[in-house]
C-alpha cells in the first residue's frame, strides 16, 4: 500500500521534547522520521521528505547550519525547513534563520494548532513546487517525442532526394546542408531529452563494454563534414570503459561542437589510458572563458562566453552524463594554452 502521509524529519535532541510532538503530529496525519543530531538528520533526510522540522541548538550544530546543507543538496533542496527554537527566540534570531535559508520559523513553546497549520503551509507549498516541475517535466518529454516523428519523416526524403540521379552539383549541396541542419535539430531534441531525464531523478544508462577511442572517432568523422576546422586525433587504443554508447556519443559530440562554436584553430581530441582511469580530452585555441563564467559554466541555459545558439545546455548534459558514469569533468582555459575539457571514466578493467 502506497504511503500518502505527508513525510516529516524532526530533529529535536530533548528526547521528552520529541517524544511528545512526535506523538502529536503523528496522531495527527504526519509520518515523522526522528532524528537527535544534526549529522543523524542529515543522513536520514531524504528528497521524498516534504519539510524538515529543525531544533536550532543541537549537540553537533546550529539547526541553521543544517538547513544550509539541505537546501544546498540538490537532492534535497527542494525539502521545505522549518526551524523551532525556544532559546535564539528574537526577531533578529527568526529574520536570520529565514535569510539562511528557512522557510518558516516558530518560537517555543509553540501550540499544537499553530504548528500544525504551518507544516500543512508547507505541504502545500511543496506540493505546488512538485506538480510545476512535472508539468515541465511532461511538456519537454511530449516536446522531443512529437517532434522526433515529422524529423524522421524529412530525413526518410532527404535520403532519397540524396540519391537522385537528377541531383546536379547545387542540389547536392543544398541537400548535405538540409541534412547538416536535420542532424543538427536531432541532436537539440536529444539534449530536451536528458535534461528532462535529469529533472526527474537521474540520467538512464545501458552499460557495455566500450573502446571510447573507436568511439571517439567515428564521432569526430562525422563532426569533421559540419566545420571547415581542422579535427586531430590523439587516440590510444584500448581505452576500454563500462558505458551507454548513445549517451557516449551525446557526450563526446557536445565537447567537440562546443569547441567549434567557441573555439578558433585546429580542435585536438585525445584518448589516454591510465592506472584506473580512462582520460577524454577535447582543446581548442581562441578566446579563454571568463573566469567568472567558470563557476557556472555547467549549469543549464548557460552559454560560454555569451554566444547564443542552441538552450545552452550542451556542456550541462556532458556533465550529467559523466555523472551517471562516475566519470568527473574538469575545464582548464588561459589565454596561453587555449581550452582544455577533460573526461576521467572509471578504467573497465575486466576488458584488458
Amino acid at each position: 500500500m502506497v504511503d500518502h502521509k505527508p513525510h516529516i524529519l524532526f530533529v529535536e535532541d530533548d528526547v521528552g521534547k520529541r517524544y511528545v510532538i512526535a506523538r502529536q503530529l503523528r496522531a495527527a496525519g504526519f509520518h515523522i522520521d526522528e532524528a537527535e543530531t544534526g549529522e543523524e538528520g542529515l543522513a536520514k533526510i531524504h528528497k521524498d521528505h516534504d519539510v524538515a522540522i529543525l531544533d536550532m541548538k543541537l549537540p553537533d550544530m546550529y539547526g541553521w547550519d543544517v538547513c544550509r546543507r539541505i537546501k544546498s543538496n540538490p537532492e534535497t533542496a527542494g525539502v521545505k525547513v522549518l526551524e523551532l527554537s525556544a532559546t535564539l527566540a528574537t526577531a533578529e534570531d527568526r529574520a536570520r534563520g529565514l535569510q539562511l535559508g528557512a522557510d518558516a520559523y516558530l518560537v517555543h513553546p509553540v501550540e499544537m494548532v499553530e504548528l500544525i497549520a504551518s507544516l500543512g503551509a508547507l505541504i502545500r507549498l511543496r506540493q505546488a513546487e512538485r506538480d510545476k516541475a512535472r508539468a515541465f517535466e511532461m511538456f519537454l518529454a511530449t516536446l522531443g517525442h512529437d517532434l522526433r516523428n515529422p524529423l524522421s519523416t524529412i530525413g526518410t526524403g532527404l535520403s532519397l532526394l540524396a540519391e537522385s540521379p537528377r541531383n546536379n552539383e547545387s542540389d547536392r549541396d543544398i541537400v548535405m546542408r538540409l541534412q547538416r541542419t536535420l542532424a543538427r535539430m536531432k541532436r537539440m531534441i536529444d539534449q530536451l531529452v536528458v535534461f528532462t531525464q535529469s529533472m526527474t531523478d537521474v540520467v538512464p544508462v545501458s552499460r557495455q563494454r566500450i573502446e571510447l577511442s573507436t568511439l571517439c572517432e567515428l564521432v569526430a568523422r562525422d563532426a569533421a563534414h559540419g566545420t571547415e576546422r581542422k579535427l586531430v586525433l590523439q587516440l590510444q587504443p584500448e581505452a576500454w570503459i563500462n558505458a551507454d554508447v548513445d549517451k557516449l556519443n551525446q557526450l563526446v559530440d557536445n565537447l567537440i561542437g562546443n569547441a567549434v562554436r567557441h573555439g578558433d584553430g585546429p580542435i585536438t581530441v585525445r584518448v589516454a589510458r591510465e592506472l584506473r582511469h580512462v582520460v577524454l580530452q577535447v582543446h581548442n585555441g581562441g578566446s579563454p572563458i571568463a573566469p567568472d563564467a567558470l563557476a557556472t559554466l555547467f549549469d543549464p541555459f548557460k552559454r560560454a562566453n555569451g554566444r547564443a545558439g542552441g538552450f545552452g545546455l550542451g556542456l550541462y548534459i556532458v556533465d550529467q552524463i559523466a555523472r551517471v558514469h562516475d566519470a568527473s569533468v574538469d575545464v582548464e582555459s588561459t589565454v596561453e594554452t587555449g581550452t582544455t575539457f577533460t573526461v576521467r571514466f572509471p578504467l573497465d578493467v575486466s576488458a584488458g
